[in-house]
């Protein structure tokens, strides 16, 4: 993630966080900003779901993984890049929406339906994705 915050900052694009009011969750997003060449804005733990649908209302475009937020973006009207792990795009994927799926080829299982490798939701999470393909997608609906 922050290698793709570093590009799109680059380009001039604004970025802003979000994440849920989990610790893990805003371990992860300040792991992320310590790694960005500028830090970027973070609403991290800070957002109800109806202020969290009025930013993602506002943006250009939302970027996220298989979560209630890519959903809310997609109701939202927002062009989505959705980013999966062994989950099924077909069936949980953003519609009525521009969007781009971008999918593990990691899991030779996918899509499995199941909540997670293991049993664990944890490792459903696509990070293993390549930068370059989440950066082109991302291209794709900046163009449209």
């Amino acid at each position: 993630m922050a290698n793709l915050i570093n590009r799109l900052n680059a380009e001039g694009h604004r970025v802003i966080l979000t994440a849920a009011p989990d610790s893990a969750e805003t371990q992860m997003i300040d792991a992320i900003q310590s790694q960005l060449e500028r830090p970027v804005p973070s609403f991290a733990g800070q957002l109800s779901l109806k202020e969290l649908a009025a930013l993602t209302a506002r943006a250009c475009l939302f970027i996220g993984v298989d979560s209630a937020p890519m959903h809310i973006a997609a109701a939202m009207g927002t062009p989505t890049v959705a980013l999966f792990g062994p989950s099924g795009d077909k069936e949980w994927g953003p519609w009525r929406v521009r969007h781009q799926v971008v999918a593990s080829n990691q899991h030779p299982c996918r899509p499995c339906g199941i909540d997670g490798c293991g049993g664990s939701i944890g490792k459903r999470l696509p990070d293993t994705l390549p930068v370059d393909q989440v950066y082109q997608a991302v291209q794709e609906l900046l163009a449209e």
